[in-house]
């Protein structure tokens, strides 16, 4: 009974936010340019200081985990390659690759899997989780630009000037990206005994604070039920693939090699969470198959529902986290 108490806390609050954020665009209390504006805020600001809060706080012998992040970066690499390479096998249209691919190895994490992180373990597993942010917010960017680059319609392949400049494009929005620039700013602070004065702390703490709530709002009203026409089998494959198989092979190797707490748990949420809701801008600027990348992206949130609950109930249970 504690185990599924531990579980309902940590999960459902997070999920009645999501159903709210739902809620509020359908009885119009805000409409979908609110939250758009509001979404931006998140990424360009909300976010960042959050992520430059948790490594400004944490201590940097205990939140950089060089084996857990190299275990991650392996995660990510081979959940984007095996598809790559066997997903051509079944899909022949090339667009519909692509939002495949992309839909099965990219997930929501820092929208949704910090916040889970934070509730899992307070005060510490935001640093952890935040210590995979410089690595992974990169190599999701650049490998779905390879991957949609690749997997482009036929007539657009044919332009190596188009699909490079895409990708420098590409690569210097990584560079820009918020996230990571907030997490970069907060390492010197980490590394050394520099502090910031407490009238500039708490002016951050203030704006790290809209970060949470704001954000699970967001994604809630981002899901279009209208999606679901069409291509509805492609997208609960691969659905079923990001939130049930790929964490479940990658959670178990990471448990049999001695993972354990704030470690699995980052690992669980980086590979098993829902599609990012930038992977359905991406395919749709890219012309790869959005009708489909938007698909995935409002099953593998509602399924996440029900895995994210038990995956914490049976890591729980066994004794992992």
């Amino acid at each position: 009974m504690e185990t599924l108490i531990y579980s309902v806390n940590t999960v459902v609050p997070i999920f009645i936010l999501v159903f709210l954020g739902q809620l509020f665009v359908r009885i119009k209390l805000f409409d979908t340019a609110f939250f758009d504006t509001a979404e931006k805020l998140v990424f360009k600001v909300a976010l960042p200081c959050s992520l430059f809060l948790s490594v400004y706080n944490a201590d940097a012998g205990e939140a950089f985990d060089g084996r857990l992040i190299i275990y991650c970066v392996i995660c990510m690499l081979v959940s984007a390659l095996l598809p790559s390479l066997t997903v051509p096998l079944f899909i022949k249209d090339n667009p519909k690759r692509g939002a495949f691919i992309q839909g099965v190895y990219r997930s929501n994490y820092a929208i949704l899997g910090i916040p889970l992180i934070k509730r899992l373990f307070p005060g510490t597993g935001e640093a952890v989780a935040a210590s995979v942010v410089p690595f992974a917010i990169p190599m999701f960017n650049v490998i779905a630009v390879i991957l949609l680059t690749v997997f482009a319609p036929r007539e657009e392949n044919g332009e190596p000037s188009g699909s490079g400049a895409l990708l420098r494009r590409s690569l210097l929005g990584v560079v820009k990206n918020p996230l990571i620039i907030g997490v970069m700013l907060g390492l010197p602070f980490m590394l050394t005994p520099m502090v910031l004065p407490d009238v500039v702390y708490s002016g951050v703490g203030y704006l790290a604070d809209l970060c949470t709530p704001l954000a699970l709002l967001c994604l809630g009203a981002s899901i279009r039920f209208d999606r679901f026409k069409g291509r509805i089998g492609l997208a609960a494959i691969a659905s079923v693939l990001k939130v049930v198989v790929m964490p479940g092979i990658f959670v178990t190797v990471a448990a049999l090699l001695g993972f354990r707490g704030e470690q699995l748990s980052t690992v669980f949420i980086l590979i098993g969470g829902p599609m990012a809701i930038s992977g359905y801008i991406m395919a749709k600027n890219m012309k790869s198959d959005h009708e489909l990348a938007g698909q995935i992206l409002l099953l593998t949130t509602l399924m996440c529902t029900f895995t994210f609950f038990g995956a914490v109930y049976l890591m729980r249970y066994l004794e992992l986290i």
